[in-house]
């Protein structure tokens, strides 16, 4: 994995030479870089990095708070022992009432083949109420939706990076420009003048 990391770290190196190569390079790496090094600016791309890395700990920081609040809601309400618990629990509890509930509709729906919940404290749960499953349901709901955002924080920094990269080694291209000079007779009623025209292509 360090090899690769290294790699990474040294192409912007390697492509030195080519300057919209390094200039890619350089803003895949870091979004604004490649722009900074071929002409100047890349700021936008820089601050859109950070406003959505912003964004991923945010929504991320929003999902584990919620996710700490309706395990706690799920120990008060329903005397619930959320450690150790899997995904399957945690939506079994939004969905039946009870441990109860859960397991004589899988025996009904799935017969012999049914997957219980053992008869043991660490594994029982019981609502007071159906408002309080409502409220955990959208507690939980709330966190998984934060989590999926912070989920398309990251596509969108990826994003970042390759439209960065890309139009760095546009700019890049564009300035590198090549010249050339011709010669020009002039003739006029004074006389003939000779000179050089500077083309760019």
């Amino acid at each position: 994995m360090w090899r690769w990391i290294a790699l990474i770290l040294l192409l912007p190196g390697i492509a030195e030479a080519g300057t919209s190569q390094g200039a890619f390079w350089r803003s895949l790496l870091v979004p604004g870089w490649g722009q900074k090094y071929a002409r100047g600016g890349g700021g936008g791309f820089l601050a859109a990095e950070l406003a959505l890395w912003g964004g991923y700990w945010g929504f991320e920081w929003l999902g584990q708070v919620r996710r700490d609040q309706y395990r706690a809601h799920a120990a008060e309400r329903a005397g619930v022992r959320p450690e150790g618990k899997g995904r399957d629990y945690f939506d079994d509890l939004g969905f039946y009432a009870s441990r109860l509930e859960h397991n004589q509709f899988a025996r009904y729906e799935d017969g012999p083949d049914a997957e219980l919940y053992p008869v043991e404290a660490d594994f029982f749960w019981e609502w007071d109420r159906d408002e309080s499953r409502q409220r955990y349901r959208e507690l939980r709901n709330s966190s998984q939706h934060a989590q999926r955002q912070a989920l398309y924080m990251t596509g969108l920094v990826v994003v970042n990076h390759l439209v960065s990269a890309i139009h760095a080694a546009r700019v890049a291209r564009a300035d590198q420009a090549q010249t050339g000079f011709a010669p020009k007779v002039a003739v006029g009623p004074g006389g003939a003048a000779f000179f050089l025209v500077r083309h760019f292509y």
